[in-house]
């Protein structure tokens, strides 16, 4: 079994309460390792200190439309750095990840790549990423109490599980869908549909 921080351990059926994000991110920041090189991509190398305030901000952009335990959070084409850091934020809110080509991937937030760069649709309604950002930042969230058997993320059939991305469920392998890569972080693995494997660390 992973070494995984729980809320609340789980225990006679009952799947326990933890943060996919909280493992990735937090635990490292709270036990020293604020410092420590968490992910590197196209050559950029991003500290868990780093990581935490910029996912903690999207999270608080979420937070403030609404978004929740369970609800679904629409992913669209996005730079890899933003799609690992989108992914992470929708675990901080305990929302599910919903690929776009996802049976029935509709929802009321949407993130995606325009000419004009990544956009939060909200509604219909579309807010650009350094705005959103920026609102962000003035309250970012904090990690929901998810269900342990919560679903992190969805693309077409394949489901991934809180559990499962943390190495915490019967079967210890994360499952990777058709055409992504299996980014980790913090020992956490997360789906990235722009991440080149070689550089995914």
């Amino acid at each position: 079994m992973a070494d995984v921080t729980w809320f609340r351990a789980p225990a006679d059926g009952d799947p326990g309460t933890l943060n996919a994000c909280y493992n990735a991110l937090d635990i490292h920041v709270i036990r020293g390792r604020a410092d420590d090189v968490a992910l590197t991509l196209a050559g950029k190398e991003r500290t868990f200190a780093w990581l935490l305030t910029e996912v903690a901000a999207c999270a608080g952009v979420l937070r403030a439309f609404g978004v929740g335990i369970g609800d679904r959070v629409v992913l669209g084409s996005l730079p890899p750095e933003e799609g690992v850091l989108v992914a992470l934020a929708v675990a901080r809110v305990g929302a599910e990840a919903a690929y776009d080509d996802s049976p029935g991937a509709e929802g009321r937030v949407r993130l995606g790549s325009t000419d004009a760069g990544v956009v939060l649709t909200v509604d219909g309604e579309d807010v650009p990423w350094d705005v959103a950002m920026r609102a962000g930042r003035t309250d970012p969230a904090p990690c929901a109490d998810v269900p342990g058997d919560a679903v992190l993320a969805r693309h077409r059939d394949d489901v991934l599980t809180v559990r499962a991305a943390l190495g915490a469920s019967d079967d210890q392998k994360v499952p990777v869908t058709a055409g992504a890569t299996l980014v980790e972080v913090g020992g956490v693995g997360i789906w990235s549909f722009g991440a080149p494997e070689e550089q995914a660390g």
